[in-house]
């Protein structure tokens, strides 16, 4: 039984090693990926979602950005230099430099209501009761792009109530929007 539970955990080493942090167009898909940056002074796959998030839907409006100088920049908006997630407070007022226009609305149900109309945005919620922000676009119709959701949900096209249906299960929920 050893034996086989550490050869599934050797592929799937070795699976991470084959992938790439980035997709072919130049998002950012999964953050477990993103060796060698450093945010609020720990590496960056632990608690970037709040950055990947602003950098995705930049680069989806066309708005080209460095995504090392974007941690920086995150990272000094923070009152106190030490480890810890992206504070409200940093996604505001970063998201009104780079993408002005957003909205925010509170709570699960008012949430999914706006993101079902929206053209963009980013939730933030508890995924297996971490806190995490993911970014998403409308595609055609009635699916969204999601990127860096979870593990085997890195890069995924999906209508928001599937979305929603696994992904916003407890804990508080807010979400930026955009028309």
């Amino acid at each position: 039984m050893l034996f086989k539970e550490k050869n599934i955990r050797e592929e799937k080493e070795e699976d991470i090693k084959t992938q790439s942090a980035w997709t072919a167009e130049g998002y950012i898909q999964n953050q477990d990926l993103l060796e060698g940056y450093i945010y609020r002074t720990i590496p960056a796959k632990e608690n970037s979602c709040g950055p990947i998030a602003v950098y995705n839907l930049c680069k989806h409006m066309g708005r080209e950005l460095q995504f090392e100088d974007l941690l920086q920049e995150m990272d000094g908006m923070h009152l106190l230099h030490m480890p810890g997630p992206t504070l409200m407070h940093v996604m505001r007022r970063c998201l009104t430099k780079y993408l002005p226009g957003w909205q925010e609305v509170h709570g699960r149900k008012e949430s999914i209501a706006r993101a079902q109309q929206s053209s963009m945005g980013i939730f933030r919620y508890h995924e297996q009761r971490i806190p995490h922000f993911v970014g998403y676009y409308r595609e055609e119709g009635e699916n969204f792009h999601f990127y860096n959701v979870c593990d085997e949900q890195e890069d995924t096209v999906m209508p928001m109530a599937v979305f929603t249906r696994d992904h916003l299960r407890g804990g508080s929920v807010k979400l930026f929007w955009w028309d």
